[in-house]
């Protein structure tokens, strides 16, 4: 049977965890807001009445009806409830700069907006495959040796193990290459978030002109039930609409009628949230990307062998402080120039990043025992 979720699940990457928390919160949870907002947004407009504009008594329920959707296709306008309606004639006096076109088009915007967080994380998972790993199915395996309970544990130990050894194929094959070429994707792929963040921001804070203010952001977030709410300019609620109705012969009438956009109160509530969430990530990502990843690469590169942690971590619990003391010693003497050619020569760059994000995401039993596989095939065949 075609497994719908399944499919979903692989292209969408929605259930993927194959990168940190701070990508997740760019490519997972972002898509899924925004995704929330086009359908807030499209149910209003396509199910409900995103305009009603008040007529002449003159005008039937089809001429009613008609001026709400040429209202609602064509650009309203915002003039203030006190100034006066400029001269038909004056396009320019009556509309200019207080034209609104852009609400017919949000639920698009945010749609390209969910789509510019999709992208960077399709081109981490199409990018890895390429380059000969692909992550996610090792987490997967590992996470199942997690969940085998009621497995053997010899079952459980040959899922770590098969995993082991297909990174341990990798690393050894890749020594052919000094170029840490899954480390630039994934730096890189940090960066088209930011970037992708920045360009949002801009967007938002010059084509609709927000104020990020204290003042604004509170008057923007309470909904007004007075004529004060009228005053947005980006994104009013009461507007003004022009429109010509032809008859037989050369007999044309122009009408302006005042129009409602409650649809507005939505739109406005959802891009100041979008706002801040931007600013938000935007945070979140420099900090990830400068303290949580170049600095380590660049000065915390080096692996501890996990076997001597884990040896640590036993005689803490079971034996005393002189024998604690006596295997230390001696696990320092024997396995530090080798541990140093497991980090350097083996892992590498790619590896230790590798390394990384399994850690972000597998426990730290499962994890120590990866190492512990991965140690013990290096020492088979060092490099």
């Amino acid at each position: 049977m075609f497994d719908v979720y399944a499919t979903l699940r692989h292209y969408c990457g929605f259930s993927r965890n194959d990168d940190d928390f701070v990508d997740r919160l760019s490519r997972y949870y972002s898509v899924l807001i925004f995704s929330v907002f086009v359908v807030i947004v499209s149910s209003v407009q396509f199910v409900g009445k995103p305009i009603s504009c008040f007529t002449p008594a003159s005008f039937t329920d089809a001429h009613i009806t008609y001026a709400d959707f040429i209202c609602w296709i064509s650009d309203t306008y915002y003039l203030s409830i006190d100034a006066e309606i400029p001269d038909p004639e004056d396009l320019e006096a009556r509309q200019g700069t207080n034209a609104i076109r852009f609400y017919q088009y949000v639920p698009f915007i945010l749609l390209l907006q969910a789509f510019g967080f999709f992208l960077p994380g399709f081109l981490w998972r199409s990018g890895s495959f390429r380059l000969g790993i692909c992550l996610q199915k090792h987490i997967d395996q590992l996470d199942m040796s997690r969940r085998s309970l009621t497995e053997p544990p010899i079952y459980r130990r040959q899922l770590i193990r098969n995993v082991a050894l297909r990174l341990d194929q990798y690393f050894r094959m890749r020594r052919r290459s000094s170029i840490p070429k899954l480390t630039f994707l994934y730096l890189l792929i940090k960066i088209f978030f930011i970037v992708n963040i920045l360009i949002q921001l801009t967007c938002l804070h010059y084509l609709m002109n927000f104020d990020f203010t204290f003042d604004s952001l509170f008057q923007r977030l309470i909904i007004y039930s007075t004529t004060i709410r009228h005053t947005s300019l980006q994104f009013p609620t009461n507007v003004l609409c022009d429109f010509i109705v032809r008859f037989l012969g050369k007999n044309k009438h122009r009408h302006t009628v005042q129009c409602v956009l409650p649809i507005n109160v939505f739109n406005e509530k959802i891009f100041l949230f979008a706002y801040l969430w931007l600013i938000f990530l935007f945070i979140c990502a420099i900090y990830n990307l400068l303290f949580q990843w170049i600095i380590f690469i660049l000065f915390h590169r080096r692996v501890r062998d996990t076997r001597g942690r884990r040896l640590r971590h036993i005689s803490s619990k079971h034996y005393c402080d002189d024998i604690f003391q006596e295997n230390e010693l001696v696990h320092r003497i024997d396995y530090q120039p080798i541990t140093k050619n497991f980090s350097q020569r083996y892992l590498r760059c790619d590896g230790i990043v590798i390394m990384r994000l399994f850690d972000m995401n597998i426990d730290l039993v499962t994890m120590n025992d990866l190492m512990n596989d991965l140690w013990e095939l290096y020492k088979v065949n060092p490099l």
